[in-house]
């Protein structure tokens, strides 16, 4: 201890650090993690407020489309579209 330190006796509602937790379940160490799923992602800008294509509105702000949800012709409509910025991703989940 330094000669600048300060001890400080525990608190009656404080546990000791290696004291076990009742708060928090126990690992089980047996149980199995599911593998995160990669998907494909949209993600467009409008270069105007309001512009409608493919059954959606878009602005300024970017709006996240994930390609499943969408059909093959929404997504050319999307892409062909020179009214919209869109970028394609992949994302975990």
């Amino acid at each position: 201890m330094t000669k600048d330190s300060v001890k400080v006796p525990p608190s009656k509602d404080s546990k000791a650090p290696d004291a076990p937790n009742a708060d928090f379940p126990k690992a089980n160490p047996e149980a199995k993690t599911e593998p995160k799923k990669t998907i494909k992602v949209l993600h467009v800008v409008a270069k105007r407020e309001g512009f409608r294509r493919a059954g959606f509105v878009f602005g300024s702000d970017r709006t996240r489309l994930v390609v499943d949800d969408l059909t093959a012709e929404q997504i050319k409509q999307l892409k062909e579209e020179s009214m919209l910025v869109v970028t394609e991703s992949t994302e975990e989940v």
